[in-house]
């Protein structure tokens, strides 16, 4: 058996597009989305109808859950570009109607469609919950102690890559199919590097595979303009190619 999993897609049309591509070449028999389809891109509803048009089980992400409530009034934190993003984030939610909503309300806290392996978004508690190569043990083991059915989790939300074991248990992330960056020169950037996973099943085991599908950045880029974004060209500026 082999499957792709694959998440944190964000309104990136281009992106999700040369996963599917690269995916025909690999031809997985079962597909899991783990979440964050449309918020914070500029092709929220196309991807939320692609990714619906695959049949495959999605799990809730956090900005998944967010399309499902009335946009809240800006509440400023001290964050970095936090106004930029709230009104890239506002564009987002209303650019999706409410056929598009009804597809968001089939996403599931967590699926378990593969043997011993548990797919989420942030944590199996909470899609808001970061796990990755800092978290705790203390913390992971009072997960693993609730959700022990599982030998295998493979999360997001973080949009990084990670293979994290303990003690004949793994934690994976596929990392960002839509919002992968790096630090370059200093700087943060947004990579058209579309990430997902592979697992292929051997016996008892699954092995996992690690993919990245470069595509033109421009793609992205020009779709900020056409859809005429709060700030297009300062969005589209913070993408490079691979």
């Amino acid at each position: 058996m082999r499957a792709a999993i694959f998440g944190d897609i964000h309104g990136n049309l281009p992106a999700l597009e040369a996963v599917l591509a690269d995916l025909r070449r690999h031809a997985p028999d079962v597909l899991i989305c783990l979440g964050d389809v449309a918020m914070t891109g500029p092709f929220p509803a196309e991807c939320l109808h692609l990714v619906a048009s695959l049949n495959c089980p999605v799990v809730m992400g956090n900005a998944d859950a967010e399309l499902l409530s009335p946009w809240p009034a800006f509440q400023p934190r001290g964050l970095p570009d936090e106004r930029e993003i709230y009104e890239l984030d506002g564009w987002s939610h209303a650019a999706v109607g409410e056929r598009e909503r009804r597809l968001v309300r089939t996403y599931q806290p967590t699926v378990d469609l593969l043997p011993g392996v548990l797919a989420f978004h942030g944590s199996p508690q909470s899609n808001t919950e970061v796990l990755n190569a800092e978290t705790p043990e203390a913390r992971l083991n009072e997960l693993r102690a609730e959700f022990a059915s599982a030998s295998r989790w493979i999360g997001s939300h973080t949009h990084r890559p990670l293979l994290r074991t303990l003690e004949g248990w793994q934690l994976l992330n596929p990392g960002s199919v839509g919002l992968p960056f790096e630090l370059r020169n200093g700087v943060y950037v947004n990579v058209a590097r579309a990430e997902y996973l592979l697992l292929d099943r051997l016996g008892e085991h699954w092995n996992a595979q690690f993919r990245q599908v470069a595509y033109p950045a421009r793609a992205i880029q020009d779709g900020f303009r056409a859809a005429r974004v709060p700030e297009a060209e300062r969005w589209a500026s913070d993408w490079v190619d691979a």
